[in-house]
């Protein structure tokens, strides 16, 4: 599939890696305040809406950390005491065991400081057993810090073709297992006596995106794409209404439930996957989710088409005026959802992308405003995916006490 990339800023190294699995999850484009991509590079909109993209980083393909692939990144996240990322590996214990990374991207004034990442450690997560997982029994995606760095929130999308449900697990540092937060039984994979599923979380559409409140006390998931009793998956005609979930992270109860909508795909495919997929695919879906303050978030929409490659947006959206629908089995369709705008379009900032899944708040920059930190998933050698780490700048004041969204 042609990428048409763009050479990262300051000359980043460029790795070649991608897995079915994670390519074939919903990803995502705009339409209200979407914009064609510019051809152009000389007319490259860097700064869009108080949002700077600063640099690229990307890791050279086939490179290994700690014995095992360096590869799959889907979730990143900061301690400022610390200095330390937890970045997340998507392996379902098939390259390596499910595991965790800890590593630092050092800065020189608003830049990243090397050429690569610096890796202090990685930590295999256990599962209830105690033991490392076995493979294909587990699928994380997005991970979080929680208050004091002595534990961490991880998702896993699970695998609803095979009756394996997602969840949210809290682990020690050193990844062994410490608890899980219930979700509720809309989530839960249901199959119709033919065998598709009829309720509950679609396949590799699930808990993609996952993070904390300011004060540590809620936990926020996102699906991917709609659950499959509430609505359809993104189409290249069609929105989906995902779910956000807000559950109070001492007791594990579910506090409220919003409706977010996911934007209709924006490509149709060109040419088909390579070997051994060999099928057009086009989707697109929230891969991440990070808190601003209580009721306001970015969101990252991920669009993919098979021959034209990753289209990425952030997203302000905020909860406020929207329809708790906690408890509810199955959507209506008369909720009113999260109201959405966006912030920044990767396809006008004459960088590609690639295939964005996690994104973090980093450390504050030279000029006082915060800077963004997001990682791409390369799936692990399919199709020529780049690992990735980009670095925005969030203009001082942006981001206000709530949103002001349209």
């Amino acid at each position: 599939m042609p990428r048409h990339r763009q050479r990262a800023p300051r000359g980043r190294a460029v790795l070649g890696t991608l897995t079915t699995a994670a390519l074939l999850g919903s990803q995502a484009l705009t339409h209200a305040y979407a914009a064609e991509p510019d051809p152009e590079p000389a007319r490259a909109q860097r700064t869009q809406h108080g949002l700077t993209l600063l640099d690229t980083l990307a890791v050279p393909a086939g490179t290994t950390e700690f014995g095992m692939p360096f590869g799959g990144l889907s979730g990143i996240d900061y301690d400022p005491e610390s200095g330390e990322y937890a970045v997340i590996s998507d392996d379902r214990s098939e390259n390596g065991k499910a595991r965790f990374y800890t590593l630092r991207l050092p800065l020189d004034g608003a830049a990243f400081a090397g050429d690569e990442p610096t890796p202090d450690g990685l930590t295999v997560l256990a599962d209830t057993t105690g033991e490392p997982f076995t493979a294909k029994a587990v699928d994380p995606e997005a991970i979080r810090w929680t208050p004091g760095g002595e534990s961490l929130l991880w998702t896993s999308e699970g695998a609803s073709n095979s009756g394996q449900p997602a969840f949210v697990r809290e682990t020690f540092a050193s990844g062994a297992y410490l608890r899980e937060l219930p979700l509720p039984t809309a989530y839960t994979p249901v199959k119709s006596a033919s065998g598709t599923l009829a309720a509950g979380v679609r396949n590799n559409q699930a808990l993609e995106g996952l993070t904390l409140s300011p004060d540590g006390d809620k936990v926020v998931t996102i699906t991917e794409n709609a659950l499959v009793q509430d609505g359809p998956a993104a189409s290249l005609t069609a929105k989906s209404p995902s779910r956000v979930l807000v559950t109070d992270r001492r007791t594990a109860r579910t506090e409220a439930e919003y409706v977010y909508e996911v934007d209709p795909i924006s490509d149709a495919p060109t040419a088909p996957l390579p070997p051994p997929v060999n099928t057009y695919a086009a989707d697109r879906g929230v891969s991440e989710i990070l808190a601003v303050n209580e009721t306001d978030h970015l969101v990252v929409e991920r669009s993919f088409a098979s021959g034209v490659g990753f289209a990425i947006r952030l997203y302000w959206t905020s909860t406020l005026g929207a329809t708790d629908v906690s408890g509810k089995d199955a959507l209506s369709g008369t909720e009113k959802p999260m109201r959405k705008k966006l912030l920044y379009d990767f396809t006008l900032s004459g960088t590609d992308a690639d295939n964005v899944e996690g994104m973090a708040w980093g450390p504050t920059l030279p000029d006082g405003s915060r800077s963004l930190v997001l990682v791409s998933d390369d799936n692990f050698g399919f199709n020529g995916g780049v690992t990735k780490f980009h670095l925005l700048s969030v203009r001082s004041g942006l981001l206000g006490t709530h949103a002001t969204c349209p």
